[in-house]
């Protein structure tokens, strides 16, 4: 327990210290690309939301529709009113649906597109840290990207079950059976599936570091979760920035990135070819 606070705590620092360090070394210009992206990306969310939830909403309306009756006396007209009402709020609720689902992806979705970004990036502070330098491999990067892409699948597809589906679904089932006790929990259980995405969120920022070490996906996993404060902490920056739409995901790809590279610099073992940051 006493490391998991050490390194959330060192995660946290390293968040804070990774503005200095980006500004010292030039490396303002990295938050461009995930502004350009949010662009992209929201202009396309929306286009798309659009799109579907005009093409569900012509399967529902045939069976709401009353409109197609005779007018003629105040039953007709009331079912033209409700046949209006019930088209546009089942229209808020597929937008409402969308959109949290579209807001719970399109992190994943961000640390997919942006992973040879991220990749370069902490590359970059690392051979700021060492003086080691990576010679541009175009096979690499494309190896980099594919895996960011796996990688950011595999933990989307991870959190929903864990977060989505077994701890809401175990409050949903508490609050069925037993209401004071399903409800007493919630803040509880929101918190847990908080802390699940952070940890998914980190884990992205900190394989690029494992994968220059030429980790295969299950041991970078093992180093993860002997770090997992880290990982928390760190993804529990990037989870409450991105909240914020458009600037956030543009400081939380950039800045949560150098700062898991930072922290992992301090923590892993000398051994493993990284010096110590102290030193």
């Amino acid at each position: 327990m006493n490391d998991f606070f050490r390194q959330f705590s060192l995660g946290i620092g390293t968040w804070f210290e990774s503005w200095g360090f980006i500004r010292r070394n030039n490396l303002v210009h990295y938050f461009l690309y995930p502004i350009l992206l949010s662009i992209l990306l929201g202009m396309g969310a929306i286009a798309l939301i659009r799109s579907g939830v005009k093409q569900v909403m012509g399967w529902i309306t045939p069976y709401i529709d009353y409109t197609a009756l005779p007018d003629g006396n105040w039953w007709d007209k009331t079912l033209d009113i409700l046949s209006d009402m019930g088209s546009y709020g089942i229209a808020f609720i597929l937008w409402l649906i969308a959109i949290y689902t579209f807001r719970k992806a399109s992190k994943y979705i961000t640390l997919a597109l942006m992973s040879p970004i991220m990749a370069l990036l902490s590359e970059k502070t690392e051979a700021i840290l060492t003086g080691k330098e990576y010679p541009l491999d175009s096979q690499q990067l494309v190896r980099d990207i594919v895996r960011g892409i796996v990688l950011a699948i595999r933990n989307f597809v991870v959190e929903i079950f864990l977060s989505v589906i077994l701890i809401w679904g175990i409050d949903l089932l508490l609050t069925l059976a037993f209401p004071p006790l399903g409800v007493a929990l919630s803040p509880v259980f929101a918190v847990l599936s908080f802390c699940i995405g952070a940890y998914f969120y980190g884990f992205s920022t900190m394989d690029y570091f494992f994968e220059r070490q030429r980790y295969g996906m299950s041991k970078s996993v093992q180093e993860v979760r002997k770090r997992k404060g880290l990982a928390v902490a760190n993804g529990t920056v990037f989870n409450l920035l991105i909240m914020v739409p458009f600037i956030g995901v543009t400081i939380a790809t950039v800045t949560c990135t150098v700062a898991a590279t930072l922290a992992l610099y301090r923590l892993v073992p000398a051994e493993k070819g990284v010096r110590s940051a102290n030193q």
